[in-house]
């Protein structure tokens, strides 16, 4: 007697992060931010607290990286044991296995604060180097 293979591959699909976790992620991700960036002004009046404030923001960013680099490779997964791209190049009929994995897929993407905290950033950022060249040419007082 042949045995008969499952179309459907025996991977998992991963199960979605509640809410807690992405916002403890994103508030690591924004701390992190706002304290690198705030290390032009610390520098400025002590070393000590420019270091101080410079390792908690590398800390905190390789935390906040290395959960974003996760998170990319668990969709990144879906897509390939699922064979996704391919069968929505070729039109081809969707499993209940491939839809659930396009679910997971499109929840992450919607519910993921990585597009706020990405603009925040880059705010973050710009107001830095303004603040920087500020202080550096005289121009602002602290």
């Amino acid at each position: 007697m042949t045995e008969l293979k499952s179309e459907t591959p025996t991977f998992e699909i991963p199960n979605r992060y509640g809410m807690p976790v992405i916002n403890l992620y994103f508030y690591v991700g924004l701390i992190s931010a706002i304290l690198l960036r705030s290390i032009i002004i610390a520098d400025h009046y002590s070393v000590f607290w420019g270091k101080a404030i410079w390792y908690i923001g590398v800390v905190g960013y390789l935390w906040f990286f290395t959960h974003r680099y996760h998170i990319a490779k668990r969709r990144f997964g879906v897509v390939k044991n699922l064979d996704l791209l391919e069968k929505i190049k070729r039109q081809q009929k969707l499993t209940d296995k491939d839809l659930e994995g396009l679910e997971y897929l499109l929840c992450s993407l919607s519910i993921s604060k990585e597009r706020a905290n990405y603009l925040i950033i880059s705010v973050l950022s710009i107001v830095a180097v303004v603040v920087s060249l500020s202080l550096d040419l005289g121009i602002l007082k602290l």
